[in-house]
């Protein structure tokens, strides 16, 4: 067991297994102590196109001066889904504050894929999570989500093997320590590459690619890979086994007739 006090971050989705539901599945077996934090009450998965969301930004920001006068204190705090400026704000500050006593943050900057913005998702989103990912510890951006953040050419194919330390180079310029880039090619491969602060590797880690696509694949990916990591692994190493476990899950389930759903757990 490893029980840490870890804090999520991110939309809450009704129907769905999705988000920080989803994450928390994950986590709280393994003896974590789980806290949440929803940046928005989503009734379904925006893969729908129709979806009603409500914006917690006041909520968030009486939760997070009770917390603060209450001094709660998190081992990890796991940021996913951020609906404003006004809440990567808040939550930079709150974050940095939580630095000052060891609190390891994760970022995954959800706004895109496929070389396209997520629906209802503009512009002014990417500068917002470039934001978070400067104050991230590790930052696990999919590959569409690295181009935007660092302002470079999204090619179908993947990374040329010249693009792949420019890209990884202008995420760390950002501030963030750590990175994964996950859902990428190199040279067509699939694989996930990235930087590991602690070690000083840039990491290149092939899996077997399922041709199959299930919403929610990052939610559960970013929370294994905390998993492996509360244990002691390496970034490497908790990202090889991640990569191995997820793309048995995702082939154990491809038949399932609704993807939207999330995989099944």
């Amino acid at each position: 067991m490893v029980n840490k006090k870890i804090l999520l971050v991110g939309d809450s989705v009704g129907y769905g297994r999705l988000a920080i539901t989803a994450q928390a599945s994950v986590l709280t077996p393994k003896g974590n102590s789980v806290s949440y934090l929803p940046t928005a009450l989503v009734s379904n998965n925006f893969c729908y196109q129709q979806y009603a969301m409500l914006d917690t930004t006041e909520y968030m920001r009486q939760t997070l001066e009770v917390w603060r006068r209450l001094d709660f204190r998190f081992d990890v705090i796991s940021i996913g889904f951020v609906a404003s400026n006004e809440q990567a704000d808040m939550l930079c500050e709150y974050c940095k504050s939580q630095k000052k006593n060891g609190t390891m943050v994760v970022v995954d900057p959800i706004m895109a894929d496929n070389g396209s913005l997520y629906s209802g998702i503009g512009e002014e989103t990417i500068e917002r999570l470039r934001k978070m990912v400067a104050i991230s510890d590790i930052a696990v951006p999919n590959y569409t989500e690295a181009c935007y953040l660092a302002d470079c050419q999204y090619k179908k194919e993947g990374f040329d093997v010249a693009d792949v330390q420019t890209t990884i180079d202008k995420l760390r310029s950002l501030g963030a320590k750590s990175i994964l880039i996950t859902s990428s090619k190199v040279e067509g491969k699939p694989c996930v590459v990235g930087y590991d602060n602690q070690t000083g590797e840039y990491l290149n880690i092939p899996y077997r690619e399922v041709p199959v696509e299930f919403s929610g694949t990052g939610d559960i990916f970013s929370a294994r890979l905390l998993n492996q990591m509360l244990t002691g692994r390496t970034l490497k190493a908790a990202a090889q086994i991640t990569m191995e476990r997820l793309s048995a899950l995702i082939d154990t389930y491809r038949d399932v007739e609704n993807k939207f759903e999330g995989i099944p757990y």
